[in-house]
């Protein structure tokens, strides 16, 4: 199929570490928009509801692809909608951000919540700031549509209310409070809204800007509450429901341990390798130092890559073959050496994350909706790999990305043309870094 071609060359470009658990394997065919494989797995009982270290699901990262029928997958096999991550992103606002108008129809018809913010801009604000009218012109009509089913949950309108989810109304929309039309209706004691509600994909699970959820606004009202409690608890359904949780990677401290006993392991004898495992032993060592005055719990994304570090070379010392350890030290060492420099240039401070801006240029000019691919280059020496990609699309995109040294590529997303590699070194203790990638000259 054309799906797996355009995967196997992705694998072929940019190997990084692969998931060794299905629900991982999951979120890593989502993102690369490969659905025989998501198929596979939602069909043999994975959690459709997986998150990443940032809180990502599944049906976040196939908004960012634009995959629709990998959208709808999901959502039949019982996705929630509205799943936030951790800064507050949701598979709408992806959506909208990316233009894709008919995967921001087909969320709001599953009740996807237009009101949700992301870094104070709704998904209407983002798509607006981003020149997709088409887009923000539906989400307008999705949140006047909310406001009504909200007036209608909160006076207990129940016809009102079924006629407005007829036309569309997103069953999860949120007021400033952050009160859902389920809550509303938990709190009436209106059980035939309920059902219906719930019918319509309303999220049980969620809470307002109180931490207050469908259960707690129920037991608000005396002659009502053991009902709702009974008709929820029937469903399925338990109060305070914890969302999945996200994989955790170890300390940089132990990571960094990890890699120094690693390197023990790798230590040539003798030949070219020697001058590529002194540098990485050397950055390590000092970075080891600097580390003793680091805060305890160091941000998730820079241990994950710390951790990824420490099983790409560990895969590369186990495979046996030595171009391949060669390539694997060499990609240590400008990794490390990296992070060092740009630990010594923020006052031997971890140094913390930098805000990657990437324009994608054509002929001295940016052309539009790409999606930007990127992995640390230890990563090519590991088979069976998964590239990362920035979740909005070109151009720009922007995301935070850990100190190091990464290959950077494009591609489009609606003619599956993929760019050329460019080797692109994060950090110098900066802040923010601007990167164009070429556009490949077939297509714009």
């Amino acid at each position: 199929m054309v799906i797996s071609w355009i995967v196997a060359i992705l694998l072929a470009q940019a190997p990084v570490a692969a998931p060794s658990r299905p629900d991982l394997d999951l979120l890593a065919a989502a993102k690369l928009a490969d659905l025989p494989r998501a198929q596979a797995l939602v069909a043999s009982g994975t959690s459709v509801d997986v998150r990443d270290w940032r809180g990502y699901t599944p049906l976040i990262w196939a908004s960012a692809a634009g995959h629709l029928e990998m959208v709808r997958l999901l959502l039949e096999r019982g996705a929630q909608v509205d799943s936030r991550a951790t800064d507050g992103t949701t598979a709408l606002i992806l959506a909208s951000g990316n233009g894709a108008v008919d995967l921001v129809k087909l969320l709001l018809s599953r009740g996807a919540n237009p009101a949700a913010v992301r870094a104070g801009l709704t998904a209407r604000q983002l798509a607006v700031s981003r020149g997709y009218p088409e887009v923000a012109s539906v989400l307008e009509g999705a949140e006047a549509l909310g406001a009504e089913l909200l007036k209608a949950a909160n006076e207990g309108q129940a016809t009102t209310l079924r006629q407005l989810l007829a036309r569309g109304a997103p069953a999860n929309t949120t007021n400033a409070d952050g009160m859902s039309p389920l809550m509303f209706a938990a709190r009436n004691g209106d059980l035939g809204t309920l059902q219906y509600l719930l019918s319509r994909g309303a999220d049980a699970t969620a809470r307002d800007r109180q931490g207050q959820g469908v259960f707690e606004w129920g037991e608000r009202s005396p002659s009502t509450r053991q009902q709702v409690t009974a008709f929820l608890r029937e469903r399925g359904l338990q109060p305070q429901t914890a969302a999945p949780s996200s994989p955790s990677a170890p300390p940089v401290t132990a990571s960094l341990q990890s890699l120094d006993a690693l390197l023990a392991k790798a230590a040539p004898s003798t030949g070219p390798d020697r001058a590529a495992h002194k540098r990485a032993a050397t950055a390590l060592a000092r970075l080891r130092s600097l580390s003793a005055a680091w805060p305890g719990q160091s941000p998730e994304d820079y241990r994950v890559n710390l951790a990824a570090d420490a099983t790409a070379l560990s895969s590369a010392l186990a495979r046996g073959d030595q171009q391949i350890l060669r390539q694997a030290l060499e990609a240590v060492a400008d990794d490390l050496e990296a992070k060092l420099e740009h630990c010594q240039k923020s006052g031997g401070k971890l140094g913390g994350s930098v805000l990657v801006r990437v324009r994608t240029v054509q002929s001295g000019e940016e052309a539009g909706k790409w999606q930007v691919f990127y992995m640390p280059r230890i990563f090519e020496v590991s088979p069976n790999a998964v590239p990362d990609l920035f979740p909005q699309l070109s151009s720009p995109t922007e995301e935070m990305i850990v100190p190091g040294r990464y290959l950077m590529w494009v591609r489009n997303p609606a003619t599956s043309k993929i760019g050329e590699r460019t080797v692109v070194k994060v950090g110098e203790g900066r802040k923010e870094l601007v990167v164009d990638l070429p556009v490949p000259a077939e297509a714009k």
